[in-house]
């Protein structure tokens, strides 16, 4: 937005508040009391919560008015409950919200690895929990920023998840919303901050809850048919549905490398769709959790755990994901 655009409409909304906004608030009540969120709202019609004591994840999405992500009977607690309980589910009480990130050291079931890399007698294996840490860690709010001459919202946090003999491995993230365009981006930047080899692994847990997850809903995405991973052609809560994880499933790369997933729902008018590069995340799985109650779609790209080898001292390795939202 130039200048002289800016000085009219500053004549109409001060500080254009009237516009786009963000700010920096506590919750007050529920499980949720104490936890910071950066409120976000931009004249796109895109609305968000940022919860920065939860890994700086993306806690509610909307546009336009109508919710988009998916918000779990957990009521989103800040502090996320301890991930080591109940056999490494401990992530299930706390879970919730549109974007989880799963890691850094670790994603998928709760299991062991050995601490050989660590050189601590005392620390035989290293305990994994259901999806790693990092989700539960709190971040560091560098800065906050509405940037009218480059038309976005830009928001730079800094979360670090640590351990005496183990990972240090700090995310630095940058979310960035266009304000004349609806569309999100999420750069993050992965370094191994420590001074021995650490096992890494990312999943972006996007999760699609009702409305926008209902019975008119549908995949779509490009060389890529979606459509018959959802039961029996359409999305509808059942009391006795059996969540079902379509592990390995990879979405081919377009032309310009990137793949492509998302989900619409021609009654809501709405599209949403995910882009990332297709290096960085070479696997994308798909949550399909329709049990009444719970009634959520992940999509989820990750890294390839098992294939990709640690970070090296000092290494960082980089993720870069795309929001579109659109209507139909």
């Amino acid at each position: 937005m130039d200048q002289q655009s800016q000085l009219q409409l500053r004549r109409r909304s001060v500080l254009l508040r009237g516009l786009a906004d963000i700010r920096l608030v506590t919750v007050n009540d529920g499980p949720g009391a104490g936890g910071r969120l950066l409120e976000l709202r931009s004249p796109s019609g895109v609305a968000m919560d940022i919860a920065l004591d939860r890994g700086g994840d993306i806690l509610r999405l909307s546009f336009r008015g109508q919710e988009l992500g998916w918000h779990s009977a957990n009521s989103a607690p800040a502090p996320w409950p301890q991930l080591d309980t109940e056999k490494g589910l401990g992530f299930l009480r706390g879970f919730d919200g549109f974007l989880v990130t799963c890691g850094l050291d670790h994603h998928g079931v709760a299991t062991e690895t050995s601490a050989a890399d660590a050189l601590y007698p005392l620390r035989k294996e290293h305990s994994h929990p259901l999806h790693g840490r990092i989700m539960a860690c709190k971040a560091e709010l560098i800065t906050k920023h509405i940037k009218w001459d480059d038309d976005l919202i830009e928001v730079v946090l800094v979360v670090r998840q640590t351990s005496v003999f183990g990972e240090v491995l700090e995310l630095e993230r940058k979310i960035s919303v266009g304000l004349c365009r609806p569309e999100i981006s999420i750069s993050d930047r992965v370094t191994n901050r420590g001074y021995r080899p650490t096992r890494h692994g990312i999943l972006y847990h996007f999760n699609i809850g009702y409305p926008l997850l209902d019975r008119s809903a549908k995949l779509v995405g490009e060389t890529w048919d979606f459509q018959h991973f959802l039961d029996n052609g359409s999305a509808v809560p059942s009391d006795d549905h059996v969540e079902i994880v379509d592990a390995g499933v990879s979405p081919a790369p377009t032309e310009n490398g990137l793949s492509v997933i998302g989900i619409e729902n021609e009654l809501m008018k709405t599209r949403l769709l995910l882009k990332f590069d297709a290096a960085q995340l070479p696997v994308t799985a798909l949550w399909r959790a329709f049990q009444s109650g719970v009634f959520a779609l992940g999509l989820e790209p990750q890294t390839n755990l098992q294939a990709d080898a640690p970070l090296s001292a000092g290494e960082t390795r980089k993720y870069d994901l795309e929001l579109v939202l659109e209507e139909v």
